[in-house]
């Protein structure tokens, strides 16, 4: 066998492996169902990626054909590099932390997987068999899934919503919505061929179907209703143009494929205008997925806190119009442009939970535009794309129907969500098929792949050639073990002391050796890393137990840390309000307002922020400072309870006993106020026993309930 045929059968091995990549957990490793799916990707990657550099060399024919998807991928990696190069921070903008593992890098990998895929994939069979490898590892997803619903598996995000092996239910609402269409495909393309086969396909889409409801997750099941109305809706309208404007006549099959597309759309319509009308029956509300559709409205919390982001995001494209902050630099954008409004959300967001904003932010307009020719490009091509060619599914109405309903079902989960790995890997996977589609030889005049036998080698290539292909082959194996050593050994190294490092069962001594050897390494998980330790320097230094030598050093190799990082990251909000807690908390109340106050100018409007500033103006005694604070937090939203009960303590540290009355009046009957020992206390020292019989009565009967 040729030196070729195993650098294709290699590749090919790597491929199919990916799609099985969504089924690993790596319990040893930070953020287990990100970390362990990502590095396996990243490995797999880059040396499929080396192999084909070498086939390359030596097969032309192993080398792209080029089209128009080519080209927008090909823009919108070189754009987000450039955004990357120029961002605010180019080191986190490339490569990301391990939380989301997203990044520059990760697009890199996208890319070459890719570029792969359209240059070695060139007869259909190939994709056949990658789409129904991709199946069998939704079959995994599916049993984990109803092994979960059943209680017979562990659900990791939440109490009730499926996730699977995916961690995350939004991650595997994507990932069954696009296996459902994926398994419409394969169903029309076997529907007369196999029987077995077309029963396989209809139950993954019945399974699949019944995982994503049970994911809860709406913007995924909305895309799924959405994209069946618009495979169905495009069928009948092209077929209705093509009787009416060219006499075309249909055959039996396309009326009843018509009359069926007709049914599910006024089923679809029926079954969501119906809705509006039960959404406030009981057994809506006993739903937990009903209830959550029939809680959308403009006044719903996750729509407010969506509407609100979404102000935020215009905010800071304005700042940056043409290539954006640069990768994962969102947070920079969240804290400058804070709306006090955001309170009763999560804390910090990384993401704008919008497609489109996600790119303006990442890479500019310049990324959106290149991204959005991705979908230009394909809907092109699918439709316009292949004129008289008609020997496979993709050319016929509903097999274009039914992949632009994917594609619109996709692009509707990510106005309300973000990608992930595994949606990246389907997404470039459905727009390297359809590149093949679009650049595959007529029929009769197929590409056959002819692999270069070392005979035939030798004859037709020159010693130049085959001196080139050596030389090449060698740097090309050397670069692939530095690329693999940087990109993935150190940080998987990096991780796997982290997680030893946090273990309860871990000595402080031991744990202390971890964190060491983790900052010594440099990776990109340093930072999440410092979160980590900060915890179990605080942890150390509560432990009457833990020697003052160790107490100090975890101490000093915090502090080192924080400057590194700050010196690093300058206008990271998180990182100087992180610190300066920690400051105030080991009593260095100076270096703790230095840190906090940058993190207000930072971040102005930002109430958490304002309540650390409180809490040190109060252990400084600068009681002017600290009313002021605490005021300005309560004014920029009186709603957010924290920030009046807050307010209102200070105001009884400063004997403004009637101020404070005033603010705690409007909660005064509820747990937010009777049930915190701060107020308590406070008219305690205060001498104020009526107060402090109203709540511990309050509290009694608030017990009898």
């Amino acid at each position: 066998m040729t030196i070729n045929k195993w650098l294709r059968y290699f590749i090919y091995a790597g491929i199919f492996i990916v799609p099985f990549i969504p089924l690993y957990v790596s319990t040893s490793m930070f953020f287990p169902f990100i970390t362990g799916k990502n590095f396996s990707f990243r490995i797999i990657i880059e040396i499929i990626l080396a192999l084909w550099a070498i086939l390359a060399l030596r097969d032309k024919t192993a080398r792209p054909k080029y089209s128009w998807l080519l080209y927008s991928v090909i823009a919108l990696v070189a754009i987000d590099g450039l955004a990357t190069l120029f961002g605010v921070y180019p080191y986190r903008s490339f490569w990301s932390n391990y939380e989301r593992m997203d990044g520059y890098i990760n697009l890199l990998h996208l890319g070459a997987y890719f570029l792969v895929l359209i240059s070695v994939f060139k007869e259909r069979t190939k994709w056949f068999w990658l789409a129904n490898v991709t199946l069998a590892a939704n079959v995994y997803i599916a049993i984990y899934g109803f092994a979960q619903l059943g209680g017979l598996a562990q659900i990791h995000q939440s109490g009730t919503r499926l996730d699977a092996s995916l961690g995350n239910s939004a991650y595997l609402a994507v990932y069954v919505l696009f296996h459902i269409f994926i398994a419409g495909y394969l169903l029309l393309s076997q529907w007369s061929k196999n029987k077995i086969l077309s029963a396989w396909y209809l139950i993954m889409i019945l399974a699949d179907a019944i995982i994503l409801y049970f994911t809860a997750t709406r913007g995924a099941i909305l895309g799924l209703i959405g994209g069946v109305f618009v495979a169905c809706f495009l069928y009948v309208i092209v077929l209705l143009i093509r009787m009416i404007f060219k006499g075309v006549i249909l055959s039996k099959r396309e009326k009843f494929v018509m009359k069926i597309s007709l049914t599910v759309s006024v089923i679809l319509i029926v079954l969501v205008a119906g809705f509006q009308f039960i959404k406030s029956a009981e057994f809506i509300k006993n739903s937990q997925v009903l209830s959550r559709f029939s809680s959308i409205s403009l006044s719903d919390g996750t729509v407010q806190s969506r509407f609100l982001i979404w102000n935020m995001s215009w905010q800071g494209f304005q700042e940056h119009p043409v290539l954006g902050w640069g990768p994962e630099n969102y947070s920079l954008v969240f804290s400058k442009y804070y709306d006090p409004k955001m309170w009763p959300s999560e804390p910090w967001f990384d993401r704008s939970h919008n497609i489109f904003f996600d790119w303006l932010i990442s890479a500019g307009l310049l990324g959106l535009l290149a991204y959005l020719a991705i979908y230009v490009s394909f809907l092109y091509y699918l439709w316009f794309g292949r004129r008289g060619k008609t020997d496979s599914v993709i050319d016929s109405v509903v097999g274009k129907s039914l992949l632009t309903g994917l594609l619109a079902a996709y692009f509707f989960h990510n106005i309300f969500v973000f990608d992930n790995l595994v949606s990246y890997i389907l997404f470039f996977s459905l727009i390297a098929f359809v590149h093949f589609e679009m650049t595959k030889e007529e029929k009769g005049e197929e590409l056959k792949v002819k692999y270069n036998y070392q005979a035939d080698k030798n004859s037709n290539r020159s010693e130049e050639d085959n001196l080139t292909s050596s030389v090449g082959s060698v740097v090309i194996l050397v670069v692939l073990c530095v690329v693999v050593y940087v990109a993935n050994v150190k940080p998987i190294n990096a991780s796997l002391n982290l997680i030893q490092a946090i273990q309860t069962r871990t000595s402080p001594e031991q744990s202390l050796a971890n964190f060491q050897k983790i900052f010594q390494l440099k990776t990109f998980g340093s930072g999440e890393a410092l979160e980590q330790f900060v915890d179990r320097t605080v942890n150390v230094l509560n432990n009457p137990q833990a020697p003052d030598k160790l107490k100090g050093q975890y101490v000093s190799l915090t502090i080192e840390q924080i400057k590194n990082r700050i010196a690093s990251f300058g206008q990271d909000t998180r990182s100087y309000l992180y610190f300066g807690s920690f400051l105030s908390m080991i009593g260095d109340q100076k270096q703790a307002l230095a840190y906090l106050q940058k993190a207000q100018q930072l971040s102005p409007k930002k109430q958490q922020v304002l309540f650390q500033l409180v809490s040190v103006y109060v252990r400084e005694g600068d009681a002017t400072n600290a009313v002021k604070t605490a005021k300005f937090a309560y004014e920029l939203d009186p709603s957010y309870p924290e920030a009046r009960k807050i307010y209102a303590l200070v105001c009884l540290m400063t004997n403004q006993i009637d101020l404070a009355k005033e603010l705690l009046a409007p909660i005064k009957q509820t747990s937010d106020y009777f049930a915190d020992d701060r107020f308590l206390q406070a008219f305690e020292k205060l001498g104020e026993q009526k107060e402090v019989q109203d709540i511990k009565n309050l509290r009694a009967a608030a017990s009898k309930k």
